[in-house]
């Protein structure tokens, strides 16, 4: 899969990029599902033992890029089940790697998974589409009570112009930068996917398991919107963020 990166014009361009804020976005680990669960459209997961192996590699991977003596951790979490394993089993491995983390796993809710109807899951199965969910999602015409793309939009859209509030009006404790880890589901990568790499909604084009997409915040300042510097796949690209309008944007090259 070929990324294509994009860049935000500045009058700051040449100045390195130094972010005021930190963000680690981690889908969860590999669930599996009950019968109760598939019929009703309420999906909670348990990790699998694939999925907690996942996850305990990816902390290994994420605890050495922390930098133990300046930065603490702050895990922000979806509410379901599998996310908050994988958060229990990150939280578990900083403390064995002597990261420094608050405690609290902060449960947010718009983090969560896409709110879906039994109807719409029996049309997706009658569909065939099940291995492509999000792009039937993406284009289907939804049933009341499966929440709509521009909704989920709205929601990440929300977890940015809080940590970017963050970035303004905290002040380091102890000297540390805090560094958030934000634990959630395939669906909430989507739009920052598509306006930062163009991806679109296609199978496999979101996050695998465990898998992350990193976010440095360089926050906004008078008459200059934020900087949100992306990376994920080895790639970096920078968007927009209006704090006003509340949302992330893809500036056009002139």
């Amino acid at each position: 899969m070929e990324l294509k990166e994009s860049k935000i014009e500045r009058k700051e361009d040449k100045i390195p990029f130094e972010a005021d804020l930190k963000v680690d976005f981690i889908r969860h680990g590999k669930p599996e599902y009950t019968d109760k669960e598939r019929k009703s459209a309420k999906f909670e997961g348990n990790l699998t033992e694939e999925g907690i192996n996942q996850i305990r590699g990816e902390a290994l991977k994420l605890a050495g890029r922390i930098d133990k003596d300046k930065e603490l951790v702050v895990f922000w979490v979806s509410p379901r089940t599998r996310a908050r394993q994988t958060a229990e089993i990150i939280y578990d491995i900083f403390q064995e790697q002597g990261i420094p983390v608050i405690r609290d796993l902060k449960t947010i809710r718009s983090l969560s998974d896409v709110k879906i109807s039994p109807d719409f899951l029996e049309d997706l199965l009658k569909s065939g589409a099940i291995g492509r969910w999000m792009e039937y999602w993406a284009e289907a015409d939804l049933s009341e009570g499966t929440e709509k793309p521009e909704e989920v939009k709205k929601r990440i859209e929300r977890v940015i112009t809080y940590l970017e509030r963050i970035a303004r009006s905290t002040a380091p404790a102890e000297d540390k930068k805090l560094h958030f880890i934000c634990i959630g589901h395939e669906e909430i990568f989507r739009d920052l996917l598509e306006e930062g790499y163009s991806l679109g909604t296609k199978n496999s084009t979101g996050p695998n398991y465990g898998e992350v997409m990193s976010m440095g915040i360089r926050k906004s300042e008078q008459e200059q919107d934020a900087v949100l510097e992306l990376r994920y796949k080895g790639q970096k690209t920078e968007l927009g963020f209006n704090k006003e309008e509340r949302r992330f944007y893809r500036e056009k090259s002139s």
